[in-house]
């Protein structure tokens, strides 16, 4: 069903902006609502964790920094041997003396022809990044756009240059110790989550490949290359004793192209002067045509058309032309042709360097002359896993009702991460583990140790290739970095994010709209979503056929992590990790269950969650701390034998009590047809798990049990047993003689004939669509005031912040484990160090 105008990503949290600062995609834990700076830096660093690779500086420079074709390395210009000599004594000089000495030995001695360094250390960018107005030191720029007002102009930065007073103690890497690359002192790691920070804002400001970064840290110099999949070091060097080394990096890095310097050459940046960076400040005044979205009944002839530009996508495209951010014209292939759109300020972002960094915008498409949704992201670049473009067109060819529709697609000029080739080349190829035994993957899907202890298996040997795209295996990801392709995907729909619902009766509404999505992609398509969240659940504004009224419908984006449904072999060769999704919103099941391929009823259980996450924080209902209950349900975690499991509060009410409840058994009612839905489905969820957990038991009782001990042991060990408690048997035998024996009934704990009915009303999506659609249908009920507004207020303070500075560190901690759930791909994972760990509450 073709829908217009929506988005097939959702638009970032405004009031969440404020807080934080940052544009985050959809829902984050509360923790990343009220983040510090310090705090989104030490999330960074265990985010990163094990993701940086060591690069010899001569290898490093010929990959990286090769010289142009008729051009040879003696013809160099000629350095004077004392061009760094005012830095000898480092450890005298100030941070800032180091700086501005630095800087001008390299533009006084014009070391980057073409190229000069400016400082920016004093004042922040006045661009509204949400970048907590942080001052990096200085930056390399291309002489004909140098600032001059010593701000860091994100957008016109080509190299990022940091500079720290103290070497090692402020070296965010350690060169003495191989293979353990990432320092784990706390100083340290307070620099590498400074630098991880700069060049996630230069990423999201700039349309880039990669970004090379120096560190210079007294006499020392770092030279640094960032790209989604990691960040690649050469070794630290002492450029005042060795000044040609940094001199010829620097010259060749004056030589390098556009793209050699990791611009996305497919983004072409607009000027004042352009004729399409004229043509979006047009495009971005209001216009009398421009159609007021709010559902109601149209006047006739109020339309022109059936397809209006609703106001609201005129006013994100205005915010999207803001004049303090780059604009660009970029390029999407489509089928054997390529198209053109004009975009601006993102409209959101996904908070992370080495992930998908995904980004949206609200774009005008030069072909068509239409507003449209551009999703920008670095797709895991695996043999088996469709694009998300590829998915949409066969969702919209079966006529599958709110999805969005697409427009073109396809991967961006073969831009690829580079850092997993580096890596591999310095690694063998590991033996890989059998899938029984395999370890869970880590909380952060691209989470890898650089040294694992890898397991013994020869007769399982494999290519890499295998390893990383066999997702049976586990524990492949310790041993790899993740491969990332660029990749846009563009649709003709710009939609509302759900936050933006009316009232309580329109939020079930559009839910069941996406349900039902949800079970024509089953039903016609023979897709799971496998996302089901709040950010991927967004509202359409829709001009019904006739031209009579306009309703908001719902609209199931973000179809990347969906994969088909094998019913024949359903675990032997899944398209995607089974393991994926949004911590907040998955099941009990897939958060307690290792692993676990998601089905049918973990999806209608995440409808469920994101329900009751909209309603405990925006409506009306007798929860006196919402903002308690949201970290402690959805943010929290258990930790068991090692591994990150369920929060406690979330697996009592839906496994064990089977009801809302806030504190010791006290109901959460909402006062409307709310209630009756959670009432109703809350019990089927727990027989579902109950009967689960009955087969779960019968089949793990059926598996004969494997005895390692000897006979003689054994015997030796019983006769000693016997002889140490016969007297006392005899004594406790004559004590109970009387009373009645309790026989162990394996069958005492089976699901009755009731539950296994309720448990298999789930099987489907039919009962819950009949629930939901019985609720929103008592009018006479719902309060058009039910809505009171954001209930998590503006001075709330988390129980566990962004990032725990005493958590363990990335070399102490080798693998961070859940119960095989990656929480989003894109940025920082969901947990653990951003949740809560959970105390058990008392449940009646």
């Amino acid at each position: 069903m073709p829908l217009p105008n929506a988005a097939s990503t959702p638009i970032a949290f405004e009031k969440s902006a404020v807080r934080h600062g940052r544009q985050f995609k959809g829902v984050n834990s509360i923790g990343s609502e009220f983040a510090t700076l310090g705090q989104v830096r030490l999330a960074a660093v265990e985010d990163m964790a094990h993701k940086a690779v060591r690069m010899e500086l001569a290898e490093f420079q010929d990959t990286f920094f090769p010289l142009p074709e008729g051009v040879t390395a003696d013809q160099h210009p000629q350095w004077p041997a004392d061009i760094f000599d005012g830095l000898a004594a480092g450890d005298q000089l100030t941070e800032q003396e180091i700086q501005a000495c630095f800087v001008t030995a390299v533009n006084d001695n014009d070391l980057i022809p073409g190229l000069k360094m400016s400082t920016s250390s004093e004042k922040p960018d006045v661009t509204d990044i949400g970048d907590f107005k942080q001052k990096p030191d200085a930056a390399i720029f291309k002489a004909d756009s140098v600032p001059t007002d010593g701000r860091p102009h994100w957008a016109d930065q080509l190299v990022t240059v940091e500079f720290k007073r103290y070497y090692p103690s402020q070296d965010p890497f350690d060169d003495r110790i191989d293979n353990k690359l990432e320092s784990t002192a706390a100083t340290r790691k307070e620099v590498r989550g400074q630098l991880i920070d700069y060049s996630e804002i230069v990423f999201r400001v700039q349309h880039r490949t990669a970004l090379f970064m120096l560190l210079v840290i007294n006499r020392k110099v770092r030279v640094l290359r960032w790209d989604r999949s990691g960040t690649i070091t050469t070794r630290a060097f002492d450029y005042v004793d060795t000044p040609h080394l940094l001199c010829e990096i620097l010259w060749r890095m004056s030589l390098l192209s556009d793209e050699q310097l990791g611009m996305d050459t497919s983004a072409t940046r607009l000027h004042p002067s352009d004729t399409d960076y004229k043509l979006m400040d047009f495009l971005a005044c209001e216009s009398p045509s421009d159609a007021a979205y709010n559902e109601r009944d149209l006047l006739p002839g109020e339309l022109k058309t059936d397809r209006p530009i609703f106001k609201y996508v005129r006013d994100k495209f205005r915010k999207a032309v803001d004049s303090n951010w780059p604009r660009y014209r970029v390029e999407v292939p489509d089928g054997d042709t390529t198209r053109f759109f004009l975009v601006g300020k993102p409209s959101f972002y996904a908070q992370g360097m080495a992930c998908r960094g995904t980004k949206g915008f609200v774009a005008w498409d030069v072909k068509a002359k239409r507003f449209v949704w551009v999703k920008d992201a670095w797709r895991l670049d695996y043999d088996r896993m469709d694009q998300e473009g590829t998915i949409l067109s066969r969702l919209n060819a079966e006529k599958v009702a709110f999805v969005p529709t697409l427009v073109c697609h396809g991967d961006i000029r073969n831009q690829k991460t580079v850092t997993p080739d580096i890596w591999e080349a310095q690694r063998p190829v590991p033996p890989t583990a059998a899938s029984s035994g395999a370890t869970s993957i880590s909380v952060s899907s691209t989470l890898v140790d650089p040294s694992p202890a890898l397991p013994s298996a020869p007769s399982l040997k494999r290519s890499r290739a295998e390893l990383e795209t066999d997702d049976t295996l586990n524990g492949a990801e310790d041993y790899t970095l993740r491969r990332h392709a660029h990749y846009r995907v563009v649709v003709e729909e710009v939609a509302l994010p759900l936050k933006d619902f009316a009232h309580g009766q329109q939020l079930v509404a559009i839910i069941i709209d996406c349900v039902e999505a949800h079970q024509e992609a089953v039903e016609k398509a023979n897709i799971v979503h496998r996302d089901v969240s709040s950010g991927n659940i967004l509202i359409l504004p829709t001009v019904m056929p006739g031209r009579k009224k306009i309703t908001w419908n719902g609209l199931l984006a973000d179809w990347e992590l969906s994969k088909p449904i094998h019913e024949a072999e359903p675990l032997l060769r899944p398209r995607q990790p089974p393991r994926t999704g949004t911590w907040q919103f998955l099941s009990v099941g897939m958060l307690t269950e290792n692993p676990k391929t998601v089905e049918i009823p973990d999806e209608l259980e995440s409808y469920l969650h994101v329900l009751l996450y909209f309603a405990v924080r925006y409506l009306n209902s007798d929860c006196k701390d919402p903002a308690e209950f949201i970290e402690s349900y959805f943010d929290s975690y258990t930790f068991q034998g090692g591994v990150y499991k369920c929060g406690a509060r979330k697996r009592e009410l839906i496994k064990v009590a089977g009801k809302l409840m806030v504190g010791d058994d006290e109901p959460l009612t909402f006062g409307s047809p709310m209630d009756d839905i959670f009432a109703q489905l809350l019990p089927l969820f727990k027989s579902h798990y109950k009967v689960q957990d009955f087969l779960r038991a019968k089949e793990k009782a059926a598996v004969p049990s494997t005895n390692t001990t000897s006979s003689s042991d054994a015997s030796s060990s019983n006769a000693t047993a016997s002889l140490r408690s016969s007297s006392k048997l005899v004594a406790l035998q004559k004590l109970f003689a009387k009373t009645v024996t309790v026989k162990h009934n394996p069958d005492r704990d089976a699901p009755t004939a009731e539950e296994r009915t309720e448990a298999q009303l789930l099987a489907d999506h039919n009962y819950v669509l009949l629930t939901l659609h019985q609720a929103q249908a008592k009018t006479d009920r719902w309060r058009k005031t039910d809505k009171v507004g954001d209930r998590v207020p503006d001075d709330y303070k988390p129980q566990v912040p962004l990032a725990n500075p005493h958590a363990a560190s990335a070399r102490t901690m080798k693998r961070r484990r859940t119960t095989g759930v990656a929480a989003v791909l894109d940025g920082f994972p969901s947990l653990p160090v951003r949740l809560t760990q959970s105390q058990v509450p008392k449940v009646g």
